[in-house]
């Protein structure tokens, strides 16, 4: 768990990072500005909830069974594709600015998911995170040796 906590987190600072960087191209190309860094501000909080809902429900349902699991799953995302349409036709109401921030800022969690484990080993070359132990594969016993099969000489 503590893992998952870990990737949350390198994920959320990849957003953090990826708003910056849509601001600062943004206060070139967006008018009004005021408007785009809102929309944007919205859509990373609606990609941050949409990342932090998919952990939670993938938990729960791993709790549950097969059947329970699977509708679970289905509904919230349903729930998710329903709040993130939502957010979007809102934004074209206030403006092709508007919807340009929240459209960046509900992507930011695709493109931070790419971009966690360099994240991971900056924060690790900060000091900030502790390096993984290696896990040392294991080591094939010699009785692994023989085939696990039998042939048809054998039968």
């Amino acid at each position: 768990m503590a893992e998952v906590h870990r990737i949350l987190k390198e994920m959320y600072i990849g957003m953090a990072v990826c708003m910056i960087v849509f601001l600062a191209i943004g206060a070139f190309f967006m008018r009004p500005y005021y408007i785009f860094a809102l929309a944007l501000l919205v859509g990373n909080l609606g990609g941050a909830l949409r990342i932090y809902h998919i952990y939670d429900v993938l938990d729960q349902a791993l709790d549950m069974g097969e059947a329970g699991a699977k509708k679970k799953v289905i509904v919230n995302s349903l729930l998710r594709m329903v709040v993130t349409l939502a957010l979007l036709v809102g934004s074209i109401y206030l403006g092709i600015t508007a919807f340009a921030g929240v459209a960046l800022g509900m992507i930011e969690p695709k493109i931070c998911a790419y971009l966690q484990p360099k994240i991971r080993r900056i924060l690790i070359r900060l000091g900030l995170e502790e390096p993984e132990e290696p896990v040392e594969p294991e080591q094939p016993s010699q009785e692994d040796d023989e085939p696990h099969f039998q042939t048809e000489d054998e039968e």
